[in-house]
């Protein structure tokens, strides 16, 4: 069975109409993309003084084992 490489969805339509009407708009999303997503890694000295700077983590964020224990 073909398949139907006319169809284009209505969000698609209204990002090819939007990118129409504001070309400017193409290249500030490549800059606003470059800023959140292209970054260089991270060097070895770096990283291993984040993970001496971190605080020790639970193994589940959302409850405090120490209020527990405490109401014992």
């Amino acid at each position: 069975m073909a398949k139907n490489t006319n169809y284009v969805s209505e969000l698609d339509q209204f990002i090819n109409q939007l990118f129409k009407k504001n070309p400017e708009l193409i290249e500030k999303q490549k800059q606003l993309r470059s800023t959140w997503w292209d970054r260089e890694a991270i060097d070895q000295a770096e990283q291993e003084l984040y993970l001496q700077n971190s605080a020790p983590r639970h193994g589940y964020a959302y409850f405090d084992y120490s209020t527990e224990q405490n109401a014992k």
